[in-house]
């Protein structure tokens, strides 16, 4: 009996607690709802304190998430009291839940003309912005909060996660963006975050990509100083770094150790390509001015020849080549008199002219290479008419596609002449 009157009487205060309207006791919303502080901060207090008890009540409502009767108590409070700024920001704390974010922000805008350094409804501009997907807005409302003296607490924690998602999202859209358009996130990025090494990494290998090697090793140097230094894509972009700079030996020695501690065919590759750009750095003039070259002459496609093809360079017991009249002064002179020795070249029998400037064209060019397997001893040409001989030796022809009369670039040519060299004897 004694437990039923217990029972009893506790359901009776309980139920006189519900008639007299007690809000609810003080709660704190979840999620992202939690940074919703109470709208009297940073705002004049009220003149008659019975305002600042009926709006208390009115928040306690919406902080246990009863939005109905937190609007229905502030829409009276506003009936009664349109200045009171506090209600005004709270009722746009309904509205934010509820996902009415212009209305929300209509009333926020409206609150800060009348009161520019209204803390509160600053902050409530910043959360419309955070679910408005507006991360840089957000980012700055916050960072101006948090350089005011005495800011609530949850600014500077508020203002963390925002600068953290911001970088991720900078991040994310660099990756996918080109070069010029990534650089200048990635660097927005690292203004939010300076020791993200993948950021750094990333925007090192977009700047090689533009060739802008000093500004890669400048985003690269504190990784450097890091535990990430020894990272294979780190080691990698301070390789193509040196390989821009000219340093082909340190960036050989690099890829090199690359190779052997990953295993990754990657690094053998460019280390094989580095050493090839290594060769043609010291080579001779001549050689840079054919390789680079539009539009090649028959000195330029000699010049490729005696340095790209061993048996031609290192050839022996040849005759001496026939003379030639037009040949002095010309940039690839001893290349050509070789040319000439080896019988790839004639020359006029009337005229002594062997003429080094005429132009090589698609069709010299096929000519000229089938010429010169048959002339060096490929099995593959051995008694086959010149127009199946690339064909016979797996050449693919560069210019297959080209009109016959078309010029020809010293890269073009030199394509050709590697692959003869694959097949010639040793």
């Amino acid at each position: 009996m004694k437990q039923t009157l217990l029972a009893l009487g506790a359901a009776l205060v309980l139920a006189a607690c519900a008639g007299t309207g007690a809000p609810p006791l003080v709660s704190q919303p979840q999620g992202e709802f939690r940074f919703l502080i109470d709208p009297r901060t940073g705002s004049t207090p009220a003149a008659d304190p019975a305002v600042d008890r009926k709006f208390e009540a009115a928040w306690r409502y919406f902080l246990a998430g009863d939005d109905a009767e937190a609007r229905k108590r502030l829409d009276a409070l506003l009936a009664k009291d349109p200045s009171y700024l506090p209600a005004a920001l709270a009722a746009a704390a309904v509205d934010i839940r509820h996902g009415e974010l212009d209305t929300a922000l209509a009333i926020v805008q409206r609150l800060e003309d009348r009161m520019p350094d209204y803390t509160a409804a600053r902050i409530y501009e910043g959360e419309i912005a955070v679910a408005q997907h507006r991360l840089q807005a957000a980012y700055d409302i916050y960072r101006t909060l948090a350089q005011r003296p005495n800011a609530p607490a949850a600014v500077t924690e508020r203002l963390k996660m925002i600068q953290d998602r911001l970088f991720e999202e900078l991040f994310a859209q660099a990756q996918g963006a080109p070069d010029d358009q990534a650089v200048v996130l990635l660097r927005e990025a690292l203004t939010l975050n300076p020791g993200a090494a993948n950021a750094r990494i990333l925007l090192a290998s977009r700047l090689i990509s533009q060739k802008a090697y000093e500004d890669a090793r400048q985003a690269l140097d504190p990784v450097i100083n890091s535990a990430e230094a020894g990272k294979p894509e780190v080691q990698e972009a301070l390789a193509e770094i040196e390989v821009g700079r000219g340093q082909y030996q340190q960036a050989m020695t690099r890829y090199d150790r690359l190779s052997r501690q990953t295993h990754d065919p990657r690094y053998a590759r460019r280390l094989e390509q580095i050493k090839e750009v290594w060769n043609e750095a010291n080579l001779p003039p001549q050689y840079q001015q054919a390789i680079g070259s539009e539009a090649i002459d028959r000195s330029d496609f000699a010049v490729l020849m005696y340095w790209t093809l061993n048996s031609v360079r290192f050839a022996q017991d040849l005759g001496s080549p026939p003379i030639a009249i037009d040949i002095e002064g010309v940039p690839g002179r001893d290349e050509m008199i070789r040319a000439m020795a080896l019988g790839l070249y004639d020359v006029d029998p009337v005229t002594r002219r062997v003429s080094p400037n005429r132009l090589i064209t698609a069709a010299a060019l096929e000519r000229l290479s089938a010429r010169l397997l048959t002339l060096r001893g490929a099995d593959c040409a051995r008694g086959l008419p010149g127009d199946r001989v690339l064909q016979a030796c797996g050449i693919t022809d560069p210019v297959a596609t080209l009109p016959p009369d078309s010029p020809v670039t010293g890269r073009t040519a030199e394509a050709m002449l590697e692959q003869i060299e694959k097949v010639l004897p040793k």
